[in-house]
């Protein structure tokens, strides 16, 4: 029996790529006794005719909903399935129905997901992300001095006077701290901004970042993005994007401290036992906000609304290199009840 990846490169309308897909995959390939290629999730899953395969469907589904239901060489698992609210029409059509109700129960990735196949007659659960099991080959009991912020998240109106004259005003008290974050920070500033807004919203970011945060990890961390157009230009293969996701795990699971808005850097890090902050979008829209259900009250917390940070947990503030929070347990069950899972997939085969 081969084994194959779910991949994400081949949808025509696919600027840019989120590494966070490939971290997904990663997940999964830890489980395969090999890695026999690729199948796109959102172009090739319907069309397939290649060997029969297994593929653990974990992820979101789907930019191209017209390529459902999968392929009847394709033997699946559904743990971690996200039904995303752009493809409900198609996903909840009779046809998926039928497909997903004759591969139940369906583990669900958040609480979203869940409801909407139980309301329609599809046996379901609650699993979690598979990215929680990353710890599984990933964890190291090493951790070095290092901290990451990936993907920050700032949201700030400059049209008044107020928050210019707040920004300037930080500029002139910590110039060598903004002069040091500018270039960090700018590639997650609105890319509509000249460089002159650019540099003003960096300083408030600054501004609101240490009122929790230590200028010693808002400064001193490297910055990564998990979503743009160098993941398709750079790699030349979904192998060669799920070597970098590797990278990054590897990376993460050192750490000291991760900062993030980004879930597939937060539920990792979960697993790899290293400290993470996760930071949420007050005004989502929905087709981000429907993928926290069940997943959000993992972390600890903060929310960024008007532009100000709401924790929700507690701890004296600011936060520094010496009294990094602990994360929380509640995921732990849903790992391993994941793991278990995917165990069971494989060695269905080594029986037969």
């Amino acid at each position: 029996m081969q084994y194959k990846l779910l991949s994400v490169s081949k949808w025509p309308g696919l600027a840019d790529i989120n590494i966070g897909d490939y971290i997904q995959s990663l997940a999964a390939a830890q489980y395969y006794p090999h890695v026999d290629g690729f199948i796109d999730r959102d172009m090739e899953l319907k069309d397939y005719d290649g060997e029969p395969c297994k593929v653990i469907m974990n992820g979101w589904y789907m930019h191209d909903p017209k390529n459902w239901p999968p392929s009847e060489r394709i033997t699946p698992l559904f743990v971690a399935f996200h039904l995303n609210v752009l493809a409900k029409e198609v996903l909840l059509s009779p046809p998926s129905l039928s497909y997903l109700r004759q591969h139940a129960p369906i583990g669900c990735r958040d609480l979203n997901t869940l409801e909407l196949l139980r309301n329609n007659g599809v046996e379901a659960y609650f699993s979690g992300c598979l990215t929680l099991t990353l710890g599984e080959k990933y964890r190291s009991e090493s951790k070095d001095e290092r901290t990451y912020i990936v993907n920050p998240v700032y949201e700030v109106h400059l049209g008044g006077k107020s928050n210019i004259l707040k920004a300037v005003v930080e500029i002139f008290r910590h110039p060598r701290d903004i002069l040091t974050l500018y270039p960090k920070y700018r590639t997650f500033a609105r890319p509509d901004r000249g460089w002159i807004s650019k540099v003003l919203e960096t300083a408030l970011y600054y501004r609101e970042y240490t009122r929790f945060f230590s200028r010693e990890i808002i400064v001193g961390s490297t910055y990564i993005g998990h979503e743009d157009a160098g993941y398709k230009s750079r790699f030349d293969s979904d192998r060669a994007r799920l070597e970098e996701a590797e990278r990054l795990i590897r990376l993460y699971a050192r750490a000291r401290l991760v900062i993030t808005s980004r879930i597939h850097c937060a539920l990792p890090c979960l697993g790899l036992e290293t400290p993470v902050v996760y930071i949420e979008k007050a005004r989502d829209a929905e087709v981000s906000s429907c993928r926290l259900g069940g997943l959000r009250d993992f972390f600890n917390r903060m929310k960024m609304e008007n532009g100000r940070l709401i924790p929700d947990f507690d701890l004296p503030f600011p936060i520094t290199m010496r009294n990094i929070p602990v994360n929380k347990d509640s995921w732990r069950p849903y790992a391993e009840a994941l793991k278990r899972r995917c165990e069971e997939f494989v060695k269905a085969d080594r029986r037969a």
